[in-house]
């Protein structure tokens, strides 16, 4: 279950790992999510630092951590490589992987030089956008998670709807859920990993009630955690979601107008019973979420005709 302990949560807040925090709230570039006793910070995408809560050494009071990163982003040639301690023990420690981010930064570019990940850097500039964004407070969408995986599961995005006008954004309860599948370009809608695919795996996902209900209460304990943290401007936390079909949302980046594939691909959607199948489209340029730019599939059909 994606949770933080509480322990967890006051070092990030207060304590040792205070720094780490304040570096992905300051920079806009990385972006913390919350897993099972561990967080991931991404950037462009990529797990620039995993941060887990270790178990408890018996006879010992303090709580200990350790952090890694992925190495697979130094596939070059590196004579450089930080040494960077494991555990992190004070605050030496997390200043070496602070004073480190620069550097792993530019490791990561080479690297998504040449194995691009533009689906997942979109996924990352839309939690900035609607989470803490400068238009954060006027967007009708929280961002919950990204890369979202359990078994067999796997979601791009899970957001909340909360829409933005004074009197919503008093109610905490009873609020959609949202799941949100990113698609870069065309060649992205079809075959084993396309639309298709996605529809068929949420509908199955969402008739299943008492797994539902476990996923709304999951996700609602990361989104007030995460607000607990800072990492949402949101005056409240979630008390509860609805028992309203969930909104299933297809933001589709950089469609080819002059290509027939999204209107064959979305034509040959199967039922889906279980959610609300929308797409979305931006307010202009951006990746802010405005209910009034997404709409359902008749809607989307009717309006965009020409250009899909």
């Amino acid at each position: 279950m994606r949770k933080l302990s509480q322990e967890f949560i006051g070092e990030l807040k207060t304590g040792v790992l205070m720094p780490i925090l304040r570096l992905a709230k300051l920079d806009s570039t990385l972006c913390l999510e919350i897993r099972n006793n561990y967080i991931n910070i991404y950037y462009r995408g990529g797990n620039i630092i995993r941060i887990e809560e270790k178990q408890e050494v018996s006879g010992e009071e303090r709580r200990k951590f350790k952090a890694k990163f992925d190495r697979k982003y130094l596939d070059r040639d590196s004579t450089k490589v930080p040494d960077l301690p494991g555990n992190l023990d004070g605050p030496k420690d997390i200043e070496a992987w602070v004073d480190a981010i620069p550097f792993l930064k530019h490791e990561m570019d080479l690297w998504f030089g040449e194995h691009s990940k533009n689906e997942r850097e979109f996924q990352q500039l839309m939690v900035r956008e609607n989470n803490f964004g400068s238009s954060a407070k006027s967007t009708d969408y929280f961002i919950c998670d990204i890369e979202y995986a359990n078994l067999d599961r796997r979601f791009d995005l899970i957001a909340v709807h909360w829409p933005s006008s004074s009197t919503d954004r008093k109610n905490n309860k009873n609020l959609r859920l949202a799941f949100i599948e990113m698609k870069y370009l065309d060649n992205a809608l079809a075959g084993g990993s396309g639309l298709k695919k996605h529809i068929e795996d949420i509908n199955k996902f969402l008739g299943e009630p008492e797994e539902l209900s476990k996923f709304k209460n999951e996700t609602k304990t990361v989104f007030n955690q995460k607000l607990e943290l800072g990492l949402i401007e949101s005056c409240k936390p979630i008390e509860s979601f609805s028992d309203d079909k969930p909104e299933f949302i297809l933001a589709l980046s950089n469609h080819d107008p002059d290509s027939s594939i999204l209107e064959r691909e979305l034509k040959g959607l199967p039922d889906c019973p279980n959610a609300e199948i929308k797409v979305v489209t931006s307010n202009f340029i951006g990746y802010g979420l405005y209910s009034q730019g997404i709409y359902n599939l008749d809607n989307f059909f009717d309006k965009f005709r020409g250009r899909i």
